[in-house]
């Protein structure tokens, strides 16, 4: 990711005062070819590299060149070169004593690596830095207590699951209250000062409503629902979901958000919600979302910083053959500027959460019978 350079003391242009534009479809045409192929990451003859977790506590690499993963029951950390596409060291953690990171097996709902070598790990209580040389411990607590700046109430948390400053200085993630209800936007940490700004957005209570719910008991909730990504580009991050074609732009140099919609001649422009959300069991939740994924659902924007462009998958519901789901996948691809250049249906998509652009390649995380692979997406523009 890049390096990001928040605002302070500024007054922000939240989701009440944001600027807005909207675009039709193609603006121009974009010839292009692709070229897909599979490689396989050496991972030596003595280990196996932890896939059990899907690579969710894993992140590459400003540069690209590295990609680090977590392991969390040993614990451990693998670093694997992406250009040689071997494992090439296994650091060695601790639980506990003056540099452990916590209890084993603990759940940890983000993992980032600074430019410096900073390893970050988020649990639900507090946030671990354990320097480049792994010698030394600090903890961050977002309690209202521990923060200074916009004030956060006993009622409300800071999210575990945001991400880091290539820097180490800012920590990025989402507020909310408490309990259930949804979150109601942005929260940006200095950690040297322990600053919070809070930038509110209304896109968590707009996506609310295509949840579906399992309420088994009066005070806890299953529920199965729409995913904002944060994206950072630039001085910016790119706020999208996928309940609706547009992206909102938080300028981290002056605070405004900026908001763009967009339209498909392939796919609805959102979600309709034509599905029934009350759902009467574990069983009966998932029978529900069967109807739900028939929607479209827009993916998460990947940039290729060697073609200057952003690219993003969408899918939904092609036809039905029998009782059997045909779906489609599109191609949408944008300028730098969020113009919208071409869309298309395509035959490939990004196989998971851990995708990115490397060398004008998009790089996609796939299992290969319990080895780390990827698929690479690369096209040649005419």
């Amino acid at each position: 990711m890049r390096k990001l350079f928040p605002f302070l003391g500024l007054a922000l242009l939240a989701s009440c005062g944001e600027k807005s534009t909207s675009e039709s479809a193609n603006s121009s045409i974009l010839n292009f070819t692709v070229e897909i192929d599979t490689v396989q990451v050496d991972p030596g003859e003595e280990h196996f590299i932890y896939l059990s977790n899907y690579l969710n506590t894993a992140t590459v690499s400003s540069d690209k060149k590295t990609l680090y993963n977590f392991n969390a029951t040993v614990p451990e950390l693998e670093v694997i070169d992406l250009d040689k596409l071997t494992l090439t060291e296994v650091i060695k953690l601790e639980n506990e004593g003056p540099t452990g990171i916590g209890a084993a097996n603990a759940y940890i709902p983000m993992m980032d690596m600074t430019d410096n070598g900073d390893l970050y790990l988020n649990t639900w209580s507090y946030m671990i830095k354990l320097n480049a040389a792994r010698d030394q411990v600090s903890k961050y607590w977002f309690t209202a207590d521990s923060l200074k700046g916009d004030t956060i109430t006993e009622l409300e948390k800071i999210y575990p699951d945001g991400f880091m400053a290539d820097d180490g200085k800012f920590f990025y993630s989402t507020y909310g209250s408490v309990d259930n209800s949804p979150k109601k936007g942005i929260a940006i940490v200095n950690l040297s000062t322990m600053e919070l700004k809070k930038v509110p957005m209304d896109i968590f209570e707009k996506i609310d409503k295509f949840s579906i719910v399992f309420s088994p008991e009066a005070n806890s909730k299953m529920s199965l629902a729409e995913t904002v990504f944060f994206v950072p580009f630039d001085n910016n991050i790119l706020i999208s979901s996928t309940a609706f074609n547009e992206v909102f732009t938080l300028d981290l140099s002056n605070g405004t958000v900026a908001q763009k919609s967009f339209h498909s001649e392939l796919t609805d422009d959102a979600k309709k919600g034509n599905y029934e959300k009350r759902a009467n069991s574990r069983e009966n939740l998932f029978e529900l979302n069967k109807e739900k994924v028939k929607e479209v659902t827009f993916g998460k924007l990947h940039f290729d910083d060697q073609n200057e462009k952003l690219w993003r998958f969408s899918t939904s519901l092609d036809r039905m053959i029998g009782d059997s789901t045909a779906y489609q996948s599109v191609l949408t691809i944008f300028d730098k500027d969020l113009t919208q250049l071409h869309e298309q249906k395509v035959s490939y998509s990004p196989m998971s959460s851990l995708s990115f652009f490397k060398e004008g390649s998009l790089y996609s995380y796939i299992n290969l019978e319990d080895e780390l692979g990827f698929v690479r997406i690369k096209p040649t523009y005419e």
